[in-house]
């Protein structure tokens, strides 16, 4: 099955935390925290905001790459590739491969590299199955989640595909 992480949503909210600690009791493993805007002190007093038995579940972002070769340059446990649906979250990103270029990629990196390879871009619940079938590892989820009016539910349908 795949492994699906969440990217925390890049602006603050009220009721934010209760939401994410939610999404955890619901089988949420790993949240990345993207806050863009957030100077490190906040961001730090942002994460201490959660329980502690949260903690080691909430990772700093990492970045993302937008090309095979540009993946060559990570060098972290987990890659994101994006984008490999149209983004949910930003206005006019499209998808960047079509399936053969994503299945032959994802199979000539898996045959170089150890790291797990997830896609980021577009992920929702009705395109959450294909992922797994064309070679990625997991799925980043962000737009499909926070642009939903039921975050907690869209989140629990994905990881539940």
């Amino acid at each position: 099955m795949l492994q699906v992480v969440l990217i925390s949503s890049p602006e603050n909210f009220a009721g934010e935390h209760e939401m994410l600690e939610q999404m955890f009791n619901k089988g949420l493993q790993t949240l990345y925290s993207r806050k863009p805007q957030m100077p490190e002190p906040l961001l730090e007093r942002w994460l201490l905001g959660f329980d502690l038995k949260w903690q080691d579940k909430i990772l700093p972002w990492p970045g993302s790459a937008h090309s095979f070769e540009e993946l060559e340059n990570i060098d972290a446990e987990i890659c994101f590739l994006s984008p490999i649906f149209d983004s949910i979250s930003k206005q006019g990103y499209k998808a960047k491969y079509s399936k053969e270029e994503l299945r032959e990629g994802i199979a000539a990196w898996k045959k170089k590299h150890s790291q797990k390879l997830f896609a980021l871009g577009g992920v929702e619940a009705s395109n959450i199955a294909e992922l797994a079938e064309l070679g990625f590892d997991g799925a980043a989820v962000l737009g499909a989640v926070w642009y939903s009016s039921d975050p907690v539910g869209a989140l629990e349908e994905i990881l539940y595909y």
